[in-house]
């Protein structure tokens, strides 16, 4: 009987025997993408129709109890018309029987088990070690050198919340430095446990300062916010979380991690890392942490009221081309009043 040999380090040769499904880099991209594109769609539909389903029930209810989500339910997926009306579904001025169409099309598509269990495995595969691993390393380890030069308290308790969080084991959750850590997620379904299902625009502004944070931690989310304009509205809606910390001799304030896709600020006409800094400089936000790996940069903005200019934030509320080129991406950021 053969046996399957091994390699000096005592690994088999051979086929892998394992089984787990993998899925390109690319084709992940594409998979978080539309998954992120749909629930947005969805959203924005629900308000114009002024509709709620806090409990995930609306669409066995609309699906027995409405022919038009009924027939956008039936609609074949990738349906050129509907595609190109959710794309504007944000300025859509069109009659109720269309918008509750485009829900139930848009609907379906999420409720399909195979496009979910690919979003959850798409996801996986971003927090991979073998694609950059878990972001908030980076973010941990600048907190422990902040700490270790006394620009940050360390004697000051520190709460966070985290936007699109894919697991309650990651860096920002085990080391310690920040408890409690608040996870939401445009969907839960990877952990029911540790993680609320969430959209951050959708998040109730807290009434009091108790219920803020010391850190918002937003790794790629931002740029899957589909329109320059609802990015810089999320920039803004930052402040909205963030204690009201004054900078004094120890440091203390709140801060902002921003994790995104490298080619946003290194390939994209309107947006370069020196605007971007600028624009949340305009803010509030004193850059304190930069690094660009491979295919991610990570950024780490400490919130300055002192620093907050509205003259200034009209600079960002117009389109302005930095650079060109004809491989270049379009990515942007708009404030808006």
């Amino acid at each position: 009987m053969l046996r399957r040999g091994k390699s000096i380090t005592g690994a088999r040769i051979g086929p892998n025997k394992t089984n787990h499904k993998t899925i390109k880099p690319s084709k992940t991209r594409k998979i978080i993408r539309r998954y992120h594109f749909l629930n947005q769609s969805k959203q924005k539909l629900l308000k114009l129709l002024k509709l709620e389903d806090t409990n995930n029930l609306l669409f066995d209810t609309l699906r027995t109890g409405n022919a038009d989500f009924q027939q956008g339910c039936d609609v074949k997926r990738g349906d050129e018309v509907i595609e190109k009306q959710l794309v504007k579904v944000h300025q859509h001025s069109a009659e109720q029987s269309l918008l509750y169409r485009m829900l139930g099309y848009v609907y379906t598509e999420l409720a399909d088990e195979k496009g979910l269990s690919n979003y959850q495995m798409a996801s996986r595969m971003g927090q991979d070690v073998k694609r950059g691993g878990d972001s908030s390393k980076i973010l941990i380890q600048w907190m422990k050198e902040l700490m270790n030069s006394h620009e940050q308290d360390s004697s000051h308790a520190m709460n966070a919340l985290e936007i699109g969080s894919l697991s309650k084991d990651n860096k920002i959750s085990t080391s310690g430095i920040f408890n409690p850590v608040v996870r939401i997620d445009l969907n839960n379904s990877n952990d029911n446990e540790g993680i609320i299902r969430q959209d951050f625009m959708e998040r109730p502004i807290p009434r009091i300062e108790e219920d803020k944070f010391d850190l918002i931690s937003c790794s790629l989310v931002l740029n899957f916010v589909p329109t320059p304009v609802e990015r810089g509205q999320m920039c803004h809606r930052f402040q909205l979380f963030l204690k009201n910390d004054v900078i004094s001799s120890n440091k203390r304030g709140s801060y902002v991690f921003i994790v995104l896709p490298l080619p946003c600020l290194s390939n994209s006409r309107y947006m370069s890392e020196s605007r971007f800094h600028d624009m949340m400089k305009s803010l509030g936000y004193e850059n304190i942490r930069y690094q660009e790996a491979k295919k991610v940069c990570y950024a780490l903005y400490r919130r300055d009221q002192r620093m907050e200019n509205i003259e200034s934030q009209t600079r960002f509320m117009k389109k302005k081309q930095c650079r060109d080129g004809s491989k270049m991406n379009n990515f942007n950021i708009l404030l808006s009043k």
